[in-house]
């Protein structure tokens, strides 16, 4: 067995209905052919390195299968480039078998119902920790803001010598002042 990726790039207007059917098209060709598919997913709309066909997007879909002979791959490139709606498309060989994609379906509230409470217990854990270290940062947010609230209110240390040495200096300044006007007097009188 051989193993082939191949990458197409869908026109970027069809909605999921209408890129449902084209990837049914291609599904149905590769069964003609004697392919197998492993994984046909739509991988998402991407913004394109350049236009093609006047377009700056594309739906990309990713299709892995796999061949006992590759006569009929000649004949399913040819396929794909003669599709109007496949702008682009790539295929590669592959090393290995790939995985099978399994999409994470959303859980639904009555699934969540029904399920025995004892099997929740490591997401609430889960969701234990997450809120433990939410609350760290939050407090740790806080102490910040509050050692830059006090860093404001409070002049650093620096400016506390240079209030200091202001200090003294005035009154030194002040005693300066005092001896010229005395002095002053003196010299009137």
């Amino acid at each position: 067995m051989r193993y082939y990726e191949s990458l197409y790039i869908v026109n970027p207007n069809y909605e999921q209905d209408r890129l449902d059917e084209v990837m049914k098209m291609v599904v149905d060709k590769m069964d003609e052919y004697g392919f197998s598919v492993i994984n046909h997913r739509v991988w998402g709309k991407k913004r394109l390195a350049y236009s093609i066909q006047k377009h700056k997007y594309g739906s990309f879909i990713l299709l892995q299968y796999e061949a006992e002979l590759a006569e009929n791959l000649d004949r399913f490139e040819r396929f794909m480039v003669l599709q109007k709606p496949i702008l682009r498309n790539q295929t590669v060989v592959l090393d290995a078998r790939p995985e099978v994609h399994v999409e994470e379906e959303p859980v639904s509230e009555e699934k969540k119902d029904n399920e025995d409470p004892s099997e929740d217990k490591p997401q609430e854990e889960a969701v234990a920790e997450s809120a433990e270290t939410t609350e760290e940062s939050v407090e740790d947010t806080a102490e910040t803001e509050e050692t830059e609230a006090t860093s404001d209110e409070a002049p650093s240390e620096e400016s506390q010598v240079d209030d200091s040495e202001t200090d003294e200096a005035e009154p030194a300044e002040e005693a300066e002042v005092e001896a010229t006007e005395e002095q002053t007097e003196e010299v009137q009188e």
